[in-house]
């Protein structure tokens, strides 16, 4: 887990000066600010309302800096300001308004992970900053480079028994790599200056060695909203207006391919394998590049993305796996892996029995993997290095890649057979689901739904991009997270989630309704926590209701509250249908699949004994040598 890597205490954070009162007030029947919004000052180069938005626009030139161009909005009297100057700055390319936060920070999880980019978030003061931790936890597992920035109350009120008031710096230290408490406005010049410093400071960590969130705290003053008139002298006003140059982040240090290749003694004809979970931390391109020039037996995750390269080299993980050929008994030369732990148990189980060197790729230095006894690193690569690590391998052992490939055939056989004389249930509408190919991207919720793909997702040549939370393993966010990668990309996506996840994220479903391009949100209806059904607490007294825990809803009346298009799937042939309307609608469609109770518990019964059954046959191609 991350801590907290730079709390910033500079002279900023240090100054306390005595909060403002605010400028008088004028009622609505008087025709004065009241009723036409608050008074700007114009003493200099721009105009302001008063001194929480002079010091709001200078972090916001600190933050287009930074080159962030979308941004999440959560709007409330403290945050007032900061929400109206967002979402008007050219630099924002989108700035989506939520009413809950916890939704909010999700969706700019989602941003970033199709975007690659980072993304600001307002919030207001009080427990609005709490709401963002869960996305928060997301965030700083995989790395992703969230600026937060809460508005609070002024410091002189705070242990004063004021309201929505909790210690925000307190509430978010562990999840993010740089924090600073502002001090209340002040209008002199140093105290400007000092506070772009200060936050530039922080912002620049969200990229640095360790990418991942940062915080800033900004207290704004206002007896009842942050916009409240108060004179601002013109100095202040020319200093805000000050360009800031671009905030640039420390180059990375270079990686020694060749000095690594050495310490292994990396060589043509090794037998090797690659291994690629959920957020592989390099473009998909790159990957696919990397995988083709190696020429070795890749066990990818769905949620790697690579499964849609087309590569013959490109295997599933529980197939390759699953029948115990001779091939899957001996110890590889070399594993590379890339990406969060693969989802498979059958995959986790084999790299811890099958210790062997390993070189382990990620966005940030990683000190303990629990796969792995040791491993050498490979830190936030470039492409050029990639090239060079696939160069050093020459192609790999072809025999080697041939057994893997055949004992993937195999036991694919056995499993698809099954899957063909099964009727209606779970794993035949997963099976479709995942075999549709009108949707660009894919987001695979947790639980089942993404064991789901491990299994079913078959290679393919689509090219479809494929996205996941498997930073904490979460089913809350789901459909947040869904809507901010649908904005990012702007193209097609389909959302497979289950019940109780949909659930669980119901607020999002406002916000759904500002999504323009084609938009599935697929929901698992299979009563409650399915996923439980595998494990042997599904045989205590009280399971069902206690830790099931099945709900009763109607998806369709949810979907029409918030105006969304609502589609039923019970069949093979519905499932097709609806999939085919989905992708070319414009909007969110909210596609309800229902299966039975217990249907996917039963189905892989079957297959585990038909491959059971396959593992005892004489295997149809010959052993390795």
């Amino acid at each position: 887990m991350s801590g907290l890597t730079a709390e910033l205490r500079g002279s900023t954070a240090h100054a306390e000066t005595a909060h403002v009162p605010s400028g008088p007030k004028t009622s609505v029947a008087s025709g004065g600010a009241a009723a036409h919004g608050p008074t700007k000052y114009a003493a200099g180069p721009s105009a302001v309302c008063n001194l929480n938005e002079l010091w709001i626009r200078c972090i916001l030139d600190v933050v287009a800096a930074t080159g962030v161009r979308r941004a999440v909005l959560c709007p409330g009297g403290r945050s007032s300001t900061t929400v109206l100057a967002v979402h008007d700055h050219p630099q924002f390319i989108d700035a989506l308004v939520f009413t809950d936060e916890r939704s909010a920070a999700y969706a700019a999880v989602g941003m970033m992970k199709a975007s690659r980019e980072p993304v600001l978030m307002v919030t207001t003061s009080g427990s609005a900053v709490a709401n963002a931790v869960p996305a928060l936890t997301e965030a700083d597992e995989c790395g992703l480079p969230l600026l937060l920035l809460t508005c609070d109350r002024p410091r002189t009120l705070r242990n004063s028994g004021f309201g929505q008031m909790i210690d925000h710096v307190g509430a978010c230290r562990a999840f993010v790599r740089a924090s600073i408490d502002l001090p209340d406005p002040a209008s002199d010049v140093v105290a400007l200056a000092a506070l772009r410093r200060d936050v530039a400071a922080v912002l620049v960590q969200c990229r640095g060695a360790k990418p991942g969130p940062v915080h800033v705290n900004v207290p704004l003053g206002g007896l009842y909203d942050a916009s409240e008139p108060q004179p601002v002298p013109a100095d202040a006003l020319r200093e805000s207006a000050r360009p800031v140059a671009p905030l640039s982040v420390a180059p990375r240090a270079a990686n020694d391919i060749g000095a690594l290749a050495a310490r292994l003694g990396l060589r043509a004809g090794m037998r090797g394998l690659v291994v690629t979970g959920p957020d592989c931390d390099v473009p998909l391109a790159w990957l696919t590049e990397f995988a083709h020039a190696a020429r070795l037996p890749v066990l990818a995750d769905t949620g790697s993305g690579l499964r849609g390269s087309g590569l013959d080299q490109v295997l599933n993980g529980h197939d390759a796996l699953a029948l115990h050929r001779a091939v899957t008994r001996e110890r590889p030369d070399l594993v590379i892996r890339f990406g969060l732990t693969p989802v498979m148990p059958i995959v986790q189980d084999y790299l811890k029995t099958h210790p062997c060197p390993t070189i382990k790729i990620s966005g940030a230095p990683c000190e303990r993997d629990y796969l792995h006894s040791s491993f050498e690193p490979l830190v936030a690569p470039s492409r050029d290095e990639l090239r060079a690590l696939a160069a050093a391998l020459a192609g790999g052992d072809a025999a080697w890649l041939r057994a893997w490939q055949a004992a993937e055939r195999e036991a694919a056989s056995a499993r698809n057979d099954v899957l063909d004389a099964l009727d209606w249930g779970e794993l035949p509408a997963m099976r479709e689901l995942y075999a549709h190919d009108g949707f660009a991207f894919l987001h695979l919720g947790n639980s089942m739904p993404i064991r789901h793909a491990d299994l079913l997702y078959d290679t393919r040549a689509n090219g479809q991009a494929v996205y996941a939370n498997r930073g904490v393993w979460g089913i809350d966010g789901t459909l947040s997270t869904f809507i901010g990668e649908a904005r990012a990309r702007g193209d097609a996506g389909l959302l497979v989630l289950g019940d109780q996840a949909f659930l669980h994220d119901l607020p999002a479903l406002a916000t759904a309704q500002r999504v323009q391009t084609s938009a599935c949100v697929c929901v698992l209806d299979n009563g409650g926590g399915a996923i439980f059904d595998f494990l042997p607490l599904a045989r205590l007294p009280g399971y069902e209701t206690a830790i099931r825990n099945p709900y009763s809803f109607n998806a369709a009346d949810m979907a029409r509250a918030f105006g969304l298009r609502h589609a039923r799937a019970a069949s093979r042939d519905e499932l097709r249908a609806a999939l085919d309307a989905a992708c070319t609608h414009v909007g969110v469609t909210v596609l309800e699949v229902r299966v039975a109770p217990g249907s996917a518990a039963a189905g892989m019964q079957r297959v585990a004994l038909a491959l059971r059954a396959a593992a005892f046959k004489t295997p149809s191609h010959p052993a390795h040598p």
